[in-house]
């Protein structure tokens, strides 16, 4: 098995994630198929150029040109229909409250997409578990020069995902924090208390698993920064980090699922850690 990672990288200028995750399952069919790039744009009756831009993501191919090209390259069943699903959502993606960047519209899709989402934090708690004033501190911070317009949209976008918390869908969650995501004090003690206090709600559902890494673990794998890795049901799972320069996607997560099992065996189990939140709410003055 080849055991190249596929790691794609969506910043300022960049092409979309949507559409470079699909050129590259577009060019690894094409090598998979034994067809050099001219070779495979004769018989899609495209330019080479043109082949080049899918493969890079620069463009995104019509759903019926996706459709012509697996066929090509031999792609069928369910394989095809998920990649099908990609094109076909790109071009009648619908409405989300919250895009005000092509990065933020990227991950929104994929996080509704997802059955499951599993967080390592050591900073900032992740934005399936804050209350709005929470997000709107963390937001400033990263950015102190968004508008308040894009904050509110950022946020907005943020509290519609937890819709997603309760249902008979509801999507799965495991997050692993660090101690010291808890014991900041964001926004001030009144707003940090009502984060505590909705860290509690949310580990009391069925679908949420919430552990704590105590100061007295030492160091653990979370020092080397926060990640999330996204579950779907018919696609590749997906590790995402985010940095300064942009959002970076694995499509290979293993290494990242190898850091959080190493997370959760220095965390306290559900149960202290919920304790410890309590205590922390208590004694948030």
């Amino acid at each position: 098995m080849d055991s190249r990672q596929t790691v794609i990288r969506v910043g300022p200028g960049d092409a979309t994630l949507r559409g470079r995750l699909l050129g590259a399952r577009l060019r690894e069919k094409r090598e998979a198929a034994g067809l050099k790039l001219v070779a495979a744009a004769s018989l899609n009756k495209r330019r080479p150029a043109t082949l080049s831009r899918w493969e890079t993501g620069e463009r995104m191919p019509h759903p019926s040109e996706l459709f012509y090209a697996l066929e090509v390259y031999g792609v069928r069943g369910a394989e095809r229909d998920a990649l099908m699903r990609i094109a076909e959502e790109a071009h009648d993606q619908p409405g989300s409250p919250d895009v005000v960047s092509t990065a933020v519209a990227d991950y929104d899709w994929l996080q509704r997409r997802a059955y499951r989402l599993e967080y390592v934090s050591d900073t900032a708690l992740p934005g399936m578990l804050q209350t709005a004033d929470y997000a709107r501190e963390v937001l400033r911070e990263w950015d102190p020069t968004a508008t308040r317009e894009w904050i509110e949209r950022i946020v907005a976008g943020r509290i519609a995902r937890q819709e997603r918390l309760a249902g008979e869908a509801a999507v799965e969650i495991c997050a692993v924090l660090g101690e010291g995501a808890l014991h900041a004090v964001v926004g001030g003690p009144e707003v940090m208390r009502a984060q505590l206090r909705c860290l509690l709600d949310r580990a009391a559902l069925p679908t949420v698993e919430l552990r704590v890494v105590p100061f007295a673990a030492g160091a653990h794998p979370g020092f080397a920064g926060s990640f999330v890795i996204l579950r779907f049901r018919d696609d590749r799972d997906l590790a995402h980090v985010v940095t300064r320069a942009g959002d970076i996607y694995v499509e290979d997560p293993e290494p990242f699922a190898q850091a959080l099992r190493r997370m959760k065996r220095a965390a306290l189990s559900q149960r202290e850690s919920v304790a410890m939140i309590v205590a922390l709410t208590k004694a948030m003055t």
